[in-house]
């Protein structure tokens, strides 16, 4: 019987929580803009301003990506610092791991 009780008034809790969110997502928003009214030619003059920086930035993303697409970036060893190749195909690391090897092999001995 208690636990109807609470059930009852967390239910009444919520649905009034609910009713008042759901109140203010449906009020009409409104926003004053400072410094006056906003006419109709003020209006798309700024639409107009808003489009052509929008094409403006997307030609230049698209120029940069071809510009960078061309160029190719050199690789540089990270064992040795020559470029041309990578430390998975470096000969000098092989070789410094093939007398670490033997190095290793003889102090086990």
């Amino acid at each position: 019987m208690h636990e109807v009780a609470l059930l009852h008034a967390e239910v009444s809790a919520l649905r009034k929580a609910n009713e008042g969110l759901s109140k203010r997502r449906r009020a009409k928003k409104t926003r004053i803009r400072l410094g006056g009214s906003l006419t109709v030619q003020n209006a798309r003059a700024l639409l107009d301003g808003k489009a052509v920086g929008e094409q403006l930035a997307q030609e230049e993303r698209q120029n940069r990506g071809s510009a960078e697409g061309s160029r190719t970036k050199i690789q540089y060893c990270g064992v040795c610092g020559k470029p041309g190749h990578n430390a998975r195909t470096c000969k000098e690391a092989a070789e410094s791991s093939d007398s670490s090897i033997s190095n290793s092999v003889i102090a086990i001995s």
